[in-house]
């Protein structure tokens, strides 16, 4: 990505950032929030909610697939296979109703990466679908004529994910703990801590912030994309304004 005005890691320097040309005429492009979720096909938040055992999202994995102590959101995740997956026909679609750019999730706050990620082992090459569904989107806009874009949410998913650690109150499970809990997945989890809030964490560790730096940079590296969404306002103060720094 490169910028009309070159600016610094700054929130003064930032204030001279303005859009640019192409996205401020586009009008109207199509954004994909397409993912590991789509497995159990009961909406979003699932790899949050499936730990909550009064959800009906938990209530439905608890019946259809089982405890999460058993099976959670790692199991989940090698269930996606995007078999039917056809990206020229999905961006053709698009185009033809006037999208003039394509965003694609690349992470949800799930903690998956949905590319060819170098620096997250839990991603959609090497687990689920083993393929590059990011480079697959960015390969089909781009032969369509349209910009891309890509989303990333991962800088929730140290509190937002973190239900995974929890237990059922009630019930034959009751006080066994959850598969986040076990140190086995813990790249996948994170280490133990309180934080469960839906919003960005409060106190996430040091390593988690340079995790979410190497695979923000890693995504817009390989794929250069001309937009690049995170989920709220600028993450982790001066690592994330360093991210969106420009890529000369």
């Amino acid at each position: 990505m490169k910028y009309d005005v070159p600016f610094e890691p700054t929130w003064e320097s930032l204030t001279t950032y303005t859009c640019p040309e192409w996205f401020r005429d586009a009008k109207f492009g199509v954004w994909a929030h397409w993912g590991p979720q789509s497995v159990p096909r009961i909406g979003d938040w699932y790899a949050r909610n499936l730990y909550l055992e009064d959800h009906p999202q938990g209530i439905h994995h608890r019946r259809v697939y089982g405890h999460p102590s058993k099976v959670g959101w790692k199991d989940m995740v090698k269930l996606w296979k995007a078999e039917n997956f056809n990206p020229e026909a999905l961006i053709e679609k698009y185009k033809s109703c006037g999208a003039k750019y394509f965003s694609a999730c690349a992470a949800h706050s799930d903690n998956f990466d949905c590319w060819n990620s170098k620096h997250h082992a839990w991603n959609s090459v090497k687990v689920g679908p083993k393929k590059d569904i990011v480079g697959l989107w960015a390969k089909a806009t781009r032969a369509a004529g349209l910009r891309f874009g890509v989303t990333e949410h991962n800088g929730r998913s140290y509190s937002w994910f973190n239900t995974n650690k929890g237990a059922d109150k009630t019930g034959p499970y009751a006080g066994v703990p959850y598969d986040g809990s076990d140190p086995e997945y813990v790249d996948f989890y994170s280490p133990p801590h309180d934080d469960t809030s839906c919003n960005y964490p409060l106190n996430p560790s040091e390593e988690f912030k340079e995790s979410w730096r190497k695979r923000t940079m890693d995504l817009i590296d390989q794929y250069d994309p001309d937009l690049l969404y995170t989920d709220g306002g600028v993450p982790f103060g001066e690592i994330g304004r360093e991210v969106i720094l420009p890529r000369i």
